[in-house]
C-alpha cells in the first residue's frame, strides 16, 4: 500500500500563521477588527446608553433651568441677553442654551427634546475618544476598549444622560486634544485647537481651555515652545479666541445686569478661591475616584503605569498622562468642588483602561468580544431602567409644580413670587419649563408687580398673604403651590376648581 505523506503549510500560509496575532486566530474577535464594526457598535451602545428612557421622569433642578432658559430663547427670539423666568441668568455661557433652542425650534420643546442633544453629543463623545485614541496610540484593540470603558463608567452614565452641560464641552475637549497632539508636527493644528477652546469655553467656559494646557506642555516638551507660540497660526487662533469669546462678554457686560461680577467673581473665582458650602480637600477628588470609579479602577491603575512605561518612546502615552494630570491638578487645587468636575478626566482614564486591557488581550485574545457583551448587557439594563429614581418627597414636588403648570391660561401673564423661584426646592425651576406661557419673578411676593386680571403662582404656605394682598383669589391648590388670579384684566381661565381653604384639605 502506498503510504501518503501529510502535507504541512505552503510557504505562503506559513507567512499568514506567523503574522497573525493571537486576537485574530480567536474566532469573534477577528469580525471586530474591522473599524466599521467597531464604529457601529460604539454608536449603537452609546445611543443606548445615552438617550433611552431619558424621558420617563419630568426635568427638576438645574435640567428643568437649562431647558427653561432654552425654551425662552426659541419662544423669544432673543440669543444674547440669557433669562431664567424673566431673570436675567449669568452662570454659564451660551451655547449649550443656543443648540437647545435650535431643536425646540425645530421639534418643540418637551422632556425627551430637552434631552435630545445632551445625548447625542454623548454618542458624539464615544466616537470621538475612539478616534482620538485610534490616532494617538496604536492599536484598535486599545481604542475600541477605550470606548466601551467610557460608556460603561457610572459617572458618565449619570452626567451623560439627561440635560446636562458636561457632554457639550467634553465634545470639544476631544476635538482639541486631537489637535494638540497633531500640533506638534503640524502648526497648522495650532488653528483646530483654537476653534475647539473658543467652543469649549463657550460652553462651560475655563474648562474648555484644558487642551491648550495640553499643547502647551507638549511643545515644551518637545523643546518647540517657541516657535509655536510665535507661529502665525498661534495668533490667529489666540485672536479667534479673543474675539468670539470676548465678543460675547461684551455683550453681557453692556447689558448692566452685573455679569462681570457675577460670572467672574461669583462663578469663577468662588469656586477657584472660596469653594462656600462645596469646599472640600485637594484629596476629595481622589477619595472620589475610590469610591465611584468601578469596576474599571484597577484596570485604569495598571493602564496609567503602562502609558508612563511609554513616556519616552509616545507621544500619545505623554498626551493622554499630561492632559489627565492638567484637569486633576486644575480640579484639585480649586477649593470648589463637585463630583461632576471630574468629568473631563474619564476620558483620559478610560483611554488608561484601554490600554490596559490591550495588553491583557495579547493573554485573552477573546476579551474584546467579551467586553462587547458585557457593555451590550450594561446597555441593555441602563435602556431597562429608563430614568434616574428621585425620592418620594422629590417626586411630590415634581407632580405638584407640573400640575400647576398644566392648569395656567396660555394669554395671561405670569408671575411667580421669589419663594417659588429661590427658595428649596426650587419649583419654578419644573413650573418654567412645563408651563406653556413664559414666567416671569417678582421682586418678593408680588406686592409691585401684581397687575390686573395676572396669575400669581405662589407657595403654599404665603397664597393667602398675596390673595389677601392684591384682593385676589386662590383658584387651585395643592400641597407645594397655589394659583393665585387678581381681579380684573382680560378673560383667560385658569383650568381647574378653586380651591378649598387650607384647613379643609
Amino acid at each position: 500500500m502506498r503510504r501518503v505523506r501529510a502535507r504541512g503549510p505552503t510557504t505562503r500560509g506559513r507567512a499568514r500563521l506567523a503574522s497573525a496575532s493571537p486576537c485574530r486566530i480567536a474566532s469573534g474577535t477577528v469580525v471586530l477588527a474591522r473599524p466599521s464594526l467597531q464604529l457601529a457598535t460604539i454608536v449603537v451602545l452609546a445611543a443606548l446608553v445615552f438617550l433611552s428612557g431619558v424621558a420617563t421622569q419630568p426635568l427638576d433642578g438645574d435640567p428643568a433651568m437649562y431647558a427653561t432658559i432654552a425654551k425662552t430663547i426659541a419662544h423669544t427670539g432673543e440669543w444674547l441677553h440669557l433669562t431664567f423666568n424673566g431673570e436675567p441668568y449669568l452662570n454659564k455661557p451660551p451655547l449649550h442654551f443656543w443648540l437647545n433652542a435650535l431643536v425646540f425650534r425645530a421639534l418643540g420643546p418637551s422632556t425627551f427634546t430637552a434631552c435630545l442633544l445632551p445625548g447625542l453629543l454623548g454618542v458624539v463623545d464615544a466616537v470621538l475618544l475612539y478616534l482620538v485614541c485610534r490616532l494617538t496610540l496604536a492599536g484598535w484593540e486599545s481604542a475600541f476598549a477605550a470606548a466601551l470603558v467610557y460608556l460603561t463608567t457610572p459617572e458618565v452614565l449619570h452626567w451623560g444622560r439627561g440635560v446636562h452641560l458636561e457632554t457639550l464641552v467634553t465634545a470639544w475637549v476631544l476635538v482639541g486634544i486631537a489637535a494638540a497632539y497633531r500640533s506638534v508636527a503640524q502648526p497648522a493644528a495650532v488653528l483646530a485647537l483654537g476653534v475647539a477652546c473658543l467652543g469649549g469655553g463657550l460652553s462651560k467656559g475655563p474648562q474648555g481651555l484644558f487642551p491648550a494646557a495640553v499643547a502647551l506642555a507638549l511643545w515644551a516638551r518637545e523643546g518647540i515652545l517657541r516657535p509655536r507660540l510665535l507661529s502665525p497660526w498661534t495668533v490667529l487662533a489666540a485672536s479667534l479666541v479673543l474675539a468670539g469669546g470676548g465678543a460675547w462678554v461684551w455683550v453681557r457686560v453692556a447689558e448692566g445686569s452685573g455679569f462681570a461680577g457675577a460670572y467672574f467673581g461669583g462663578q469663577i473665582e468662588k469656586t477657584l478661591l472660596e469653594g462656600g458650602e462645596l469646599q472640600r480637600g485637594p484629596l476629595w477628588y481622589l477619595g472620589k475616584l475610590v469610591r465611584s470609579h468601578w469596576p474599571w479602577l484597577p484596570v485604569t491603575a495598571v493602564g496609567l503605569v503602562l502609558l508612563a512605561r511609554d513616556w519616552r518612546a509616545s507621544l500619545g502615552a505623554r498626551l493622554w498622562l499630561v492632559y489627565a494630570a492638567v484637569v486633576m491638578l486644575v480640579i484639585s487645587l480649586a477649593v470648589g468642588k463637585k463630583s461632576r468636575y471630574l468629568f473631563q478626566l474619564y476620558p483620559a482614564l478610560s483611554v488608561a483602561a484601554g490600554v490596559a486591557l490591550q495588553a491583557a488581550t495579547r493573554r485573552f485574545p477573546r476579551l474584546p468580544a467579551l467586553l462587547v457583551a458585557c457593555a451590550s448587557a450594561a446597555a441593555i439594563l441602563v435602556a431597562a431602567l429608563g430614568g434616574e429614581r428621585v425620592s418620594a418627597e422629590q417626586a411630590a414636588h415634581t407632580r405638584d409644580a407640573i400640575e400647576i403648570a398644566a392648569a395656567l391660561p396660555p394669554a395671561r401673564p405670569i408671575w411667580i413670587t421669589r419663594a417659588v423661584q429661590y427658595a428649596e426646592p426650587q419649583l419654578g425651576k419644573i413650573v418654567g419649563f412645563y408651563a406653556r406661557p413664559l414666567l416671569r419673578t417678582c421682586r418678593a411676593e408680588c406686592e409691585e408687580e401684581g397687575r390686573p386680571g395676572a396669575v400669581v403662582i405662589a407657595r403654599a404656605g404665603e397664597a393667602e398673604r398675596v390673595a389677601v394682598r392684591h384682593g385676589g383669589e386662590i383658584v387651585r391648590r395643592n400641597p407645594s403651590l397655589a394659583v393665585v388670579v387678581l381681579p380684573g384684566g382680560p378673560i383667560g381661565k385658569v383650568e381647574g376648581r378653586a380651591a378649598p381653604p387650607p384647613h379643609s384639605r
